[in-house]
């Protein structure tokens, strides 16, 4: 797998804005606490499947392995069942594009961080759960993530609001990821041309 494509320096107003927000919150002061007060899971293993831990050519330059983890396993819950095949058979690796990102824009890689902590390894009433996120299976990632989305506590809202946008954007900005939208790609001549052969006459 080659590295993901960059296409611009600075990361789309929506994500930067949501990160921006957990910063102004605190959430370095939040994550302190979570771990002063003993609201962390001990003794938890490295997650194990090969998706969930970086390509071996992968140079990253924010992401730690268990942030890469956090980050991959929130993407698969928000791109849904062919997304997360795509992502578990390492034909899109939003993480490693995530890392790429930030790592251009570094007043965002603090946030994305504590963010990636707190919801790895905060537990009730913080997050919605006693183990970390890696560990969980796909329905319980749904319940951490749906806690968060509806959560009262705009710091809740905005972490989900944040880890999703970036989400959404790493895997949709992959080229490999066209064809979950049904898009052709570029419209030169090939383009077109595919397009038309892929159209269904009787919908027109």
């Amino acid at each position: 797998m080659t590295g993901p494509k960059i296409r611009s320096e600075e990361l789309p107003d929506e994500v930067r804005s949501a990160f921006a927000r957990l910063d102004r919150r605190g959430f370095l002061r939040l994550a302190g606490a979570v771990a002063a007060a003993g609201l962390v899971p001990t003794g938890c293993a490295e997650p194990t499947a090969e998706f969930l831990r970086p390509a071996p050519d992968a140079d990253l330059g924010v992401l730690s392995p268990r942030a890469y983890a956090t980050f991959q396993s929130v993407a698969m819950r928000c791109v849904g069942p062919r997304g997360a095949e795509a992502i578990r058979a390492r034909r899109i690796d939003p993480a490693r594009a995530a890392d790429a990102w930030v790592a251009r824009v570094p007043a965002l890689a603090g946030p994305l961080l504590q963010g990636l902590w707190v919801l790895e390894w905060g537990v009730y009433p913080l997050v919605a759960k006693w183990r970390p996120f890696t560990a969980l299976n796909g329905a319980g990632q749904d319940r951490v993530l749906e806690d968060l989305m509806r959560s009262r506590l705009d710091l809740k809202r905005d972490l989900f609001k944040g880890m999703k946008s970036l989400s959404m954007l790493t895997f949709y900005s992959d080229p490999a990821a066209l064809g979950h939208v049904g898009h052709p790609g570029a419209f030169d001549a090939s383009g077109i041309a595919t397009a038309m052969a892929d159209l269904d006459p009787s919908g027109l």
